[in-house]
């Protein structure tokens, strides 16, 4: 589950632009409160819940940014339009709307299914809505609501990363970031922060515990390469950066890399390949998780990259004409995956990553 508060407006174009949706077939007009006059209208049009909202924001001429433009979205079908409506409802009252005129919207245009709401900054008495903290707050009121106790969720991603096999601290991180978390390193201890806020702290004597703990395993690394030969001939090797689907049928470049051969071993194998990159430039290696065996490899452990990468060129097309036709894709995975990356591209590589490190105070981490 996703919130976002959009950036703050001295107009409220947020209501033409879901009313332009809702035009479209695109999304569908959920909830109305506290527009007490417009009741009184027989037909009640987009400009007439605009004025409304600018009328009341006059109220406060020294809030110059009125329009509060925000969204929920359900990561998978588990919650229905009217789920997310009202849960978007009881949001908006933890956030200080409850008496504020607002109007939810449910849109439909993307993969994810999400519900916009557009209310004013000023109360009807004229003061501003407390917007300390506003995103802090954001995530915070949603996980309430869902029930969600982060630190103890810190507490058990933590656990389950430490289980890994990793040969370096740096893998154990690579875990943790996949897991969304961001990781400083304070008076030997690696501290999580997540939502904003720390939550857990991972001793350094646990760290150098599960380090330690770490044996090589060159017959699984033999099997995995094995994997990857027979795979590389039918599955396109070369990673291409992701896309991340915007509304309105838009598409942005995404900051990690994928590809289709990764695709297939995460389904089909629970195997995770993680490209690094630095900047726009092409990833320069990457590393293999194992999520059924529990253990993380440096890439070239396996099978160099150059090598992954080099055989795919004059197969893939050719194997995908005559297996499946031009069209073909991936199939659909069909075994869970127990992490889902938030990467940060180049955590890999101290020489290029070690100035940065530094400037925010964050670990050190040389190899893999």
């Amino acid at each position: 589950m996703i919130v976002k508060i959009f950036r703050a407006s001295a107009s409220f174009k947020a209501v033409t632009y879901n009313f332009d949706k809702i035009a479209k077939g695109q999304a569908t007009l959920m909830k109305v409160s506290g527009f007490g006059a417009l009741r009184q209208l027989n037909e009640v049009r987009p400009e007439d819940y605009r004025n409304y909202l600018e009328a009341q924001s006059a109220l406060n001429r020294n809030v110059r940014l009125p329009q509060f433009h925000a969204m929920i979205s359900a990561p998978d079908d588990t919650f229905d339009k009217d789920k997310l409506a009202k849960l978007a409802g009881q949001w908006l009252d933890k956030m200080g709307y409850r008496d504020q005129p607002y109007i939810l919207i449910h849109h439909r245009d993307t993969d994810q299914s999400h519900v916009h709401m557009v209310s004013s900054r000023v109360s009807r008495k004229g003061k501003k809505i407390d917007s300390a903290f506003e995103h802090r707050r954001a995530i915070a009121g949603l996980n309430q609501l869902l029930q969600k106790d982060e630190a103890h969720q810190a507490q058990l991603d933590a656990a389950k990363a430490l289980q890994y096999q990793c040969a370096t601290k740096a893998q154990v991180l690579l875990l943790l970031e996949e897991m969304g978390y961001g990781i400083r390193e304070k008076d030997d201890q690696l501290l999580l922060h997540k939502f904003g806020r720390r939550l857990f702290a991972i001793s350094g004597q646990r760290m150098d515990e599960s380090i330690a703990y770490h044996r090589p395993d060159k017959q699984h690394a033999v099997q995995l390469k094995a994997i990857f030969r027979k795979y590389q001939a039918v599955y396109n090797a070369v990673p291409e950066r992701t896309t991340v689907n915007l509304s309105g049928g838009r598409t942005s470049p995404g900051n990690a890399y994928r590809s289709d051969l990764g695709d297939f071993l995460k389904g089909k194998f629970g195997i995770d390949l993680i490209f690094h990159a630095s900047g726009d430039k092409p990833p320069y290696g990457y590393t293999i998780i194992d999520h059924t065996q529990q253990r993380v490899f440096k890439g070239s452990e396996v099978l160099k990259l150059s090598e992954l990468i080099g055989p795919a060129f004059g197969a893939v097309s050719a194997v995908k004409e005559n297996v499946e036709g031009p069209r073909y894709r991936p199939p659909t995975p069909s075994q869970p995956i127990y992490f889902r990356p938030y990467l940060a591209n180049d955590v890999d590589d101290q020489q290029i990553n070690g100035p940065r490190r530094r400037r925010q105070k964050k670990a050190r981490t040389n190899t893999r």
